[in-house]
């Protein structure tokens, strides 16, 4: 199904991961880590408090955090970010019942706390959650009751948030999982997985989960199933009983091992986090340093899929940083031009003037005048044609006219002939008849 980030021994295959860092802390324990859901910064929980890290430039950040001696071991973590904000916000559970949000400051850089309670009747914070929900507040955190319920003989090893308005608990000991309403917390359903639940993961995408069944390996279920297995992810059958922790990473199909990634030569790997973000899945893990006291931390990224590139902003498009950004560069603009519009006004207008010449005397003003002239002789010779036309029109009708009149004398002078040649006649019979 998808890549279970828990095996961690040497192999000879081909490195698809690389060790993006190997951070060192002086922590003799460490039972939570979180990777931001931007892939920025890690979070790491155990028996000295809370450290975090910068993932790129692996420094050590600066926390306000320092009450772990009254408020208990560090059991659970996870990072949250509100759908009205881009801030990164860590939240995480301590073994004496207290919760505890820390968020970065901008002034100066440091993560701060924002809310500390305590639940309960202070025990221990075994697992959280969070969902983001569109009334959710963006300048601060208030932790508000929306009910609570007590499940008898349970110790939740995980718990979930689904979209089909329910939440998730994984029972460790019975390996039964409830789902609950998310209103009042009535149970729905119960889910026998017939195996002990070390740790759980949801994918809420494909409707399933795994756990770590603590004997052979990690078991896939369906969320909506019967509770029967949809398979097993088998593994080494384990020197020592102890949960391990299981988790989605890249968006696989087959259930085929991809890659082992070795942590170390020995210990054990039971505290793991991933974070799959724009097709790059990211791999922490970590384990205890015997005999020396301090803890290793190793992280590893893989870019499995090309990244899509959207063209509606992100989150962090309208962040408080990238608005300043924005806005120091449009003062650096308005800036430049008006020292330019300052000192160089009168260079800029003459250049302009001078290009404005260039162009009335350059070759291509010169092939607009000769397409005018062009255009202008071919008037003329329209206008020199029709008065040609006109004339030989003129002409024509003078000839005729003359012809005209011509033919009228022609006719006048044969009418004239034959009065001539009748009265020739009429004197002709006179003188005859005289005879």
């Amino acid at each position: 199904m998808s890549f279970l980030a828990t095996v961690f021994n040497k192999s000879t295959q081909s490195q698809r991961y690389k060790l993006l860092a190997r951070l060192t802390s002086y922590s003799c324990t460490v039972h939570a880590l979180a990777i931001s859901n931007n892939g920025h910064l890690l979070a790491c929980g155990g028996t000295e408090g809370i450290k975090l890290w910068d993932i790129k430039s692996r420094k050590e950040l600066t926390s306000s955090s320092h009450h772990h001696e009254s408020r208990g071991t560090i059991s659970c973590a996870v990072w949250a970010m509100t759908t009205k904000t881009a801030e990164e916000t860590l939240c995480y559970g301590t073994g004496l019942g207290y919760i505890i949000f820390l968020r970065c400051s901008v002034a100066d850089k440091t993560f701060q706390e924002i809310s500390t309670k305590r639940l309960g009747s202070g025990f221990e914070i075994t697992c959280l959650s969070w969902c983001s929900t569109p009334s959710e507040g963006n300048l601060c955190i208030a932790l508000q009751s929306v009910f609570a319920v007590q499940l008898e003989n349970t110790v939740p090893k995980s718990v979930a948030f689904a979209d089909n308005r329910g939440i998730y608990v994984f029972r460790l000991y019975d390996g039964n999982v409830i789902k609950l309403k998310d209103e009042d917390g009535e149970i729905v359903q119960e889910i026998s997985c017939n195996s002990v639940i070390g740790h759980a993961a949801v994918h809420l995408k494909r409707g399933v989960f795994v756990v770590d069944n603590a004997t052979d390996g990690f078991t896939l279920y369906r969320l909506e199933g019967d509770g029967e297995p949809v398979r097993t992810f088998a593994t080494a059958v384990p020197t020592v009983s102890v949960p391990k922790q299981v988790a989605f990473g890249e968006e696989g199909k087959t259930g085929q091992i991809l890659e082992t990634l070795h942590h170390a030569d020995t210990g054990l790997v039971q505290t793991i986090s991933t974070r799959d973000l724009h097709g790059r899945c990211t791999i922490a893990s970590t384990s205890p340093a015997p005999g020396r006291g301090k803890t290793t931390i190793k992280i590893w990224a893989y870019q499995y899929a090309v990244q899509k590139v959207s063209g509606v902003p992100s989150g962090n498009y309208w962040s408080l940083s990238c608005i300043l950004m924005m806005l120091t560069r449009l003062l650096a603009l308005v800036s430049m031009i008006v020292f330019l519009l300052i000192n160089y006004k009168d260079s800029l207008l003459d250049s302009a003037v001078n290009h404005a010449r260039g162009y009335m005397t350059s070759a291509t003003m010169n092939n607009v005048t000769d397409d005018l002239s062009w255009h202008v002789k071919a008037v003329m010779m329209f206008d020199e044609y029709v008065d040609v036309e006109a004339d030989k029109e003129e002409k024509l009708m003078e000839l005729a006219q003359e012809a005209g009149r011509d033919i009228n004398v022609d006719q006048q002078e044969n009418e004239n002939d034959r009065l001539r040649a009748a009265k020739r006649d009429e004197q002709t019979k006179d003188l005859l008849l005289v005879q």
